[in-house]
């Protein structure tokens, strides 16, 4: 083909791949696309991909098949055609897809329902000039079973203002970035947050991924205004696991605040010396022992010196995720 040259194939290949992911986005881009990290380093060196995973790539970032062999607009470039032709073909391909299977339309219904809520969040985002709590966005810090991240050893998490002040500068930096992904979820309010939800008129929230322009890093917020202005600094986790099923299952989200102390008998986030990350269990407190307590049977009641007890945390609320899409 003339102007095709394999090195320069390789070479818009990682810049599409760098604007998509970041600098050290490889596994993350691979994921995207279908396939191993270990496949999509050869497609970077000396490998021309095959034609399925070009097309992937075209798709996700937008551009020609045309203009990534060639590195050359052309006529069949996107920016080419005409809006009305572009609108023609989705509606043929939407046709072709409800004849061949009618079920799968539903797929195209949710993505478009997140375009939507994407929008709106962006909307909402562009028009507040506060970057605080107020932007309703709550940190989601990793998951209950893995090892805390650096902030949680140097907060003090008994004062809530000093672990607010860490949380909105996590939010202020992100809240301006690019949002690759949302996934829709439906929150339940556990007991010391049944009254703000009394007031909540919906139960839908999401759970958004960002990326730094220029950078790999990526964090991920729950866009939940109504808890966020009523428990400032708080934050969230995922659950490993599923110990605290049927309540709370495995890759649940729920969401505490440093403000709002465990209760006996509910559910909790609890540190304990010697122990790698937190935990959710149940707490309840009898004398100078502290027993954790899962909701499944299938796991025993592990007991600690109180003494031994960092900090506990009431689960406010917690989540389960549905649909996901990429943005």
């Amino acid at each position: 083909m003339e102007n095709f040259s394999e090195k320069a194939l390789f070479d818009r290949i990682i810049d599409l791949r760098k604007a998509f992911a970041g600098e050290r986005g490889k596994s993350e881009f691979a994921k995207t696309i279908g396939i191993t990290p270990s496949t999509y380093s050869y497609y970077e060196k000396n490998r021309v991909p095959p034609i399925p995973v070009l097309l992937k790539i075209c798709q996700i970032c937008n551009v020609s098949i045309f203009w990534l062999l060639t590195g050359q607009n052309g006529d069949k470039s996107p920016e080419n055609q005409s809006f009305d032709s572009k609108f023609t073909d989705i509606l043929e391909k939407l046709k072709r897809l409800s004849n061949g299977n009618p079920v799968s339309l539903r797929a195209v219904t949710a993505f478009l329902e997140l375009m939507e809520q994407k929008d709106a969040i962006e909307s909402r985002m562009t028009s507040s000039g506060d970057l605080g709590s107020k932007s309703g966005w709550i940190p989601v810090l990793g998951r209950t079973a893995a090892g805390p991240i650096g902030m949680w050893s140097q907060a003090n998490l008994s004062d809530s203002k000093v672990m607010e002040t860490k949380l909105e500068q996590l939010v202020a930096r992100h809240i301006n970035s690019s949002i690759v992904r949302t996934q829709s979820g439906w929150i339940s309010a556990d007991l010391p947050a049944k009254p703000v939800f009394a007031a909540m008129g919906d139960s839908q929230v999401s759970l958004i991924q960002t990326a730094l322009a220029g950078s790999d890093e990526v964090c991920q917020f729950i866009d939940c205004p109504r808890i966020a202005r009523s428990y400032p600094g708080c934050f969230a986790l995922q659950i490993d696991g599923d110990s605290m099923a049927p309540r709370i299952n495995d890759s649940d989200i729920v969401i505490v605040s440093p403000s709002v102390s465990a209760a006996q008998g509910q559910p909790a986030v609890i540190s304990v010396a010697g122990a790698i990350g937190v935990t959710c269990k149940l707490i309840r407190t009898e004398h100078d022992k502290i027993h954790l307590v899962p909701i499944n049977e299938r796991y025993e009641t592990k007991i600690v010196q109180s003494g031994d007890l960092l900090w506990s945390l009431a689960v406010l609320c917690h989540i389960k995720l549905t649909s996901a899409a990429s943005i």
